[in-house]
C-alpha cells in the first residue's frame, strides 16, 4: 500500500512534467531549466499553482493572474500520471520493477499529450519510449527469468514486427491512393511498444486503439455534424500509447 501512495503521488507529478515536455518539445522550448509560465500574460508560476491535481480544481481551471483558461488536459494528464503510477506498484512484483514500469508509462503519457494537442510525437519522447521499453523487457517479471539473450531476442522482433507490419501498410496505402494514411511517428511508436511489450501483444494494441479511434471519431462526428470522412485528422499515435499502457496492465505481463 505505500509503494502505491508514494507512486501515485509521484505519477501525478510525473503527470504534469509529462504534459510539459511535451508542449515545450513541441514548441522547440527548453524543459528543464525554464521557470513555468503562463501562455497568455507571461507571468511565471507560482508553487501554489503548480500543485499536482489540487491546484487546477481550486483555480477553477485559469490563471490566477489572467483569468485565462487551462487547457483541461493538464489536469487529466495529472489523474491519468497518478493511476499509471498507482497501477504500476501494483502489478509489479518489486518497487524497482514498479518504478521502472511507471517511468514507461510516462513516456508514453506525453506521447499521448503532444499527439492529443499537437498531432506530434517529438522523438526526444519516442527514444525515451523506447528505451524505457527495452529496459522494461529486460527487467523480466522477477518470477520466470528467461536468458538475457532471449528476452533481448523477444524485444528487439516485436519491434522488427510491429514497424514492419505498419511500415508496409503505410506504404501499400500510399502507392494505392497517393496520400499517406499513417504518420510515420505511428510507425516508429507501435516499434517502440514492441520492444516492451513483445510481438504477441502488438494485435491487442492494434486493436484497443482502433476500437478507441474509431468510437471517438464517431462521437466527434455526432457532435459537430458531419460524415466522419471529414473529419480530418485523429490523434491514432495517443491512442497506440494509451492502449500500450492498458495492454501492459493486463495480467501476465510483469
Amino acid at each position: 500500500m505505500g509503494l502505491m501512495i508514494v507512486l501515485g503521488l509521484l505519477g501525478a507529478a510525473m503527470g504534469s512534467f509529462a504534459a510539459l515536455v511535451a508542449e515545450r518539445l513541441v514548441r522547440g522550448e527548453p524543459f528543464v531549466a525554464a521557470r513555468s509560465r503562463c501562455r497568455a500574460c507571461g507571468t511565471a508560476l507560482a508553487a501554489a499553482d503548480l500543485v499536482p491535481l489540487l491546484s487546477w480544481p481550486l483555480l477553477n481551471g485559469r490563471c490566477r493572474h489572467c483569468g485565462v483558461k487551462i487547457p483541461s488536459v493538464l489536469w487529466q494528464a495529472e489523474i491519468l500520471g497518478a493511476a499509471m503510477g498507482v497501477a504500476a506498484a501494483w502489478v509489479a512484483p518489486d518497487p524497482l520493477r514498479a518504478l521502472l514500469l511507471g517511468l514507461w508509462m510516462w513516456s508514453l503519457l506525453a506521447l499521448a499529450v503532444a499527439d492529443l494537442r499537437w498531432f506530434r510525437l517529438p522523438e526526444p519522447l519516442m527514444a525515451a519510449a523506447a528505451l524505457l521499453g527495452l529496459a522494461v523487457a529486460l527487467a523480466g517479471d522477477g518470477y520466470a527469468w528467461p536468458p538475457l539473450a532471449q528476452r533481448a531476442s523477444t524485444a528487439i522482433l516485436g519491434a522488427a514486427l510491429g514497424g514492419g507490419v505498419f511500415w508496409a501498410i503505410r506504404e501499400a496505402y500510399f502507392r494505392l491512393t497517393g496520400r499517406e494514411g499513417m504518420a510515420l511517428g505511428d510507425v516508429f511508436l507501435l516499434a517502440a511498444l514492441g520492444l516492451a511489450l513483445g510481438a504477441p501483444r502488438l494485435p491487442l494494441v492494434v486493436l484497443f486503439a482502433a476500437g478507441t479511434t474509431l468510437a471517438l471519431s464517431l462521437l466527434r462526428a455526432r457532435r459537430k455534424g458531419r460524415a466522419m470522412r471529414r473529419l480530418g485528422r485523429v490523434p491514432f499515435g495517443a491512442a497506440l500509447a494509451l492502449s500500450g499502457v492498458l495492454v501492459a496492465l493486463l495480467p501476465g505481463f510483469v
